[in-house]
């Protein structure tokens, strides 16, 4: 939901690339060749992907209108994908998807470090698209094998695209102290009005799909657990109202970096809790 600058690469460079070095053999009926000619249906495949992508329409799109002539698409994939790409010529592709980037957290859910290479359409499934810089994602690895390699036809649960789609130029999250809890947080979607109700249902979705809320919550909470101390000091040396003031600086801190991340939202939310700022947090 957060976004990430795709490659400058095209489908088609990147493609050649990658069966630049597959192999005609007697057995395989001159493979090598094959791949090479079908640098157009690649080509093809990424345009259609990235019209999709900008209109979205990615549940519209069938594993079908995604082949290479009469190949499996394992066959493609552990061809072109993996020997061309992973371990052969296209390494540095794969290195500069990876590596990139100015932001080293996952764009699905800004919460874990990039550690993976996903296909937004999978692979096997859509094997014109397997090498495509378009289709490829850095992400972390809690959110790739949560994604695994399904697709949908419902238009509300597609997960948004990190290169076309971005959520994180408006306020859509936030917290509330869950009485009782001394401070605990629970996190929610509060989308804008104004939003298109498709694309609200699609993050509330993401949140869910990838226990967002769940996960941030947590990071809340060892926060939390850290700075009680603080805190207690901060009311004790200025009262509610100081407090209040430290943690909406707090908030307004992590928030000028991020407007959706779950530490200016943290912040933002124990600011705005009276009880909390009255000492609510403080445990014995």
């Amino acid at each position: 939901m957060w976004p990430a600058d795709p490659l400058t690469l095209s489908a088609r460079e990147s493609w050649n690339t990658c069966t630049s070095l597959s192999r005609d053999t007697k057995s395989n009926d001159r493979l090598g060749t094959r791949l090479r000619a079908a640098e157009h249906i690649a080509e093809d495949a990424a345009n259609a992907f990235r019209a999709a992508a900008l209109s979205r329409t990615l549940f519209s799109l069938k594993s079908e209108d995604f082949q290479v002539s009469d190949i499996p698409g394992a066959r493609v994939s552990d061809i072109v994908y993996d020997s061309g790409m992973t371990n052969g010529p296209g390494r540095a592709i794969y290195d500069e998807v990876m590596d990139g980037r100015d932001e080293d957290l996952c764009p699905m859910c800004r919460h874990t470090e990039v550690t993976q290479l996903d296909h937004v359409m999978p692979k096997k499934a859509f094997p014109a698209l397997c090498v495509a810089p378009d289709n490829l994602v850095g992400v972390c690895g809690f959110c790739n094998f949560t994604k695994g390699d399904g697709t949908t036809e419902d238009s509300a649960k597609v997960l948004l695209h990190p290169y076309f789609e971005d959520a994180a130029t408006e306020l859509w999250l936030k917290a509330e102290t869950t009485p009782g809890s001394a401070g605990v947080l629970r996190y929610f979607v509060a989308a804008p009005p104004h939003w298109d109700p498709v694309f609200a249902s699609r993050v509330r979705h993401q949140f869910d799909f990838l226990e967002l809320g769940k996960r941030y919550s947590s990071k809340a909470n060892q926060i939390l657990s850290g700075m009680r101390q603080h805190f207690g000091r901060q009311l004790n040396a200025s009262g509610a109202s100081g407090l209040k003031t430290h943690l909406d600086g707090l908030a307004a801190s992590h928030r000028a970096d991020d407007l959706n991340g779950w530490a200016g939202v943290a912040y933002s939310s124990w600011a705005a809790d009276q009880a909390f700022c009255q000492g609510s947090f403080i445990v014995s």
